[in-house]
């Protein structure tokens, strides 16, 4: 068998926890679980050891009985007990003299008869469409060692919070994790000895260019599966409303460079949606943008508040985001304005009329200069999403690459399943940004006069 350099890293490492994620046709479950998890059940001084996947058919379709799987790899060093044998009713694998209990997360009333023990090693395939009870167990901890496979899924799943974004890449390898992985990654405290891994078609030495080829036509662009499954991207949904571009997202540095060549903008705006509940992951946004001489609109700065979590004393109200919203707007307007041309209007979701009081009670108590005007929703949301695409599509609607999370909503935000209609959720910075633009949209994406 063929191995990249990187999964001989993987093989050489000395982890507590390795978590294997990227696109399809890696290699991660084949060497994952055939090389690595095997050479550390036969180094483990414990007795039993546990592999888990969807159920116990998944777990020898992918692992066991495949080509190259544990029983291609290994010959006679691994036996299958598929219906138990002797005292140990359960299927289970023999390496050496070491038990490996076989089980699957998905039903509960079986893969709790595998729980309660203390496990050498422990396996689990496909962790993001795992059970958590089932993870949560497993993490007690139960085990010395762990080792899972995923491809990338919906980056709001609980999996990402409580394991897989609190690992880190060896430092020979923190080059090669994508910087949209860094984003995600970063969200969570890493644990010394989680080492994370990210692997793509490039890893996997015995992939042929005809088979590769097939998997990039495979998915159609844009769908979920193309993102996650040949993108190595997480995002939700069942497609994408909105298409980002590789030449979406911009940095600072090139957009003060465009300035220095030429670059002007024309007119700033700010939009603000809003949502104050407790109970849900949706947020307080605020977008700050402005239109270009080259007809762009350029996304330059975000906020982003949620109350989710918060306790009574900490809670955030709309008299709270008056100052909150102004003093965001004052380094906005220090960091991108200029005696020509400055900010002056914001747009705020018209739906919530009690921010728009504040705001108002706000500006005639302090006399801020910013005018706090109901949002125009004169477009449909459809035809707001068809403009952006078209913007996206022609590189007239840029993000810096520090709004992170309005690039993060623009991979999450999908159709809801099964029906014409956009979801409700995934879209608060999408909203706010679409307040901002939507008064100039005739003026975003036009021809330039020579």
């Amino acid at each position: 068998m063929q191995i990249s350099e990187k999964f001989e890293l993987l093989l050489m490492s000395d982890s507590i926890v390795d978590v294997l994620e990227g696109t399809t046709f890696a290699g991660k479950t084949t060497i994952g679980f055939g090389l690595k998890y095997v050479i550390e059940v036969k180094k483990s001084s414990k007795q039993e050891h546990l592999i888990a996947g969807e159920s116990i058919g998944t777990v020898e379709a992918h692992i066991i009985n495949n080509e190259n799987g544990l029983l291609d790899l290994w010959g006679d060093e691994i036996q299958y007990y598929p219906n138990g044998l002797g005292k140990i009713r359960l299927p289970h694998l023999k390496i050496a003299d070491k038990i490996v209990y076989i089980c699957g997360y998905s039903d509960i009333a079986k893969f709790k008869k595998v729980l309660g023990g203390q496990f050498g090693c422990v396996g689990i395939d496909e962790i993001n469409i795992a059970n958590m009870e089932f993870v949560r167990e497993m993490m007690l901890p139960r085990f010395e060692y762990l080792i899972a496979t995923l491809n990338p899924d919906n980056p709001d799943l609980d999996i990402y919070k409580e394991l897989v974004n609190r690992c880190r890449p060896i430092p020979e390898l923190e080059n090669s994790v994508p910087n949209y992985m860094w984003e995600e990654l970063n969200r969570e405290i890493p644990v010394k000895d989680w080492h994370y891994w990210f692997f793509t078609f490039d890893d996997n030495a015995s992939l042929t260019a005809e088979r590769r080829a097939a998997l990039l036509v495979s998915q159609p662009p844009g769908t979920k599966q193309y993102k996650t499954k040949i993108e190595g991207r997480r995002t939700k949904g069942v497609g994408l409303l909105l298409r980002l571009m590789p030449h979406s997202v911009i940095s600072e540095l090139d957009l003060r460079n465009r300035i220095k060549e030429g670059l002007k903008f024309l007119k700033f705006s700010c939009g603000v949606d809003t949502s104050y509940s407790r109970e849900s992951d949706d947020t307080i946004s605020f977008i700050f943008g402005g239109l270009t001489n080259y007809t762009e609109w350029i996304v330059l700065e975000e906020m982003v508040i949620t109350n989710k979590g918060r306790s009574d004393q900490e809670i955030v109200s709309p008299s709270d985001i008056a100052q909150v919203l102004c003093d965001f707007l004052d380094v906005c307007r220090e960091k991108w304005c200029n005696s020509t041309i400055t900010i002056k209007d914001v747009f705020v979701d018209n739906a919530d009329s009690g921010t728009m009081a504040e705001l108002i009670k706000h500006k005639r108590k302090n006399g801020v200069i910013y005018n706090f005007i109901p949002s125009w929703k004169t477009i449909t949301i459809i035809n707001r999403i068809n403009l952006e695409n078209g913007w996206l599509a022609r590189g007239k609607y840029l993000i810096l690459s520090h709004c992170i999370n309005h690039i993060a909503e623009h991979n999450k935000y999908s159709w809801k399943p099964n029906k014409d209609e956009p979801e409700d959720g995934n879209d608060h910075t999408i909203n706010a940004s679409q307040y901002g633009w939507i008064p100039y949209n005739d003026k975003i994406g036009v021809e330039v006069n020579s």
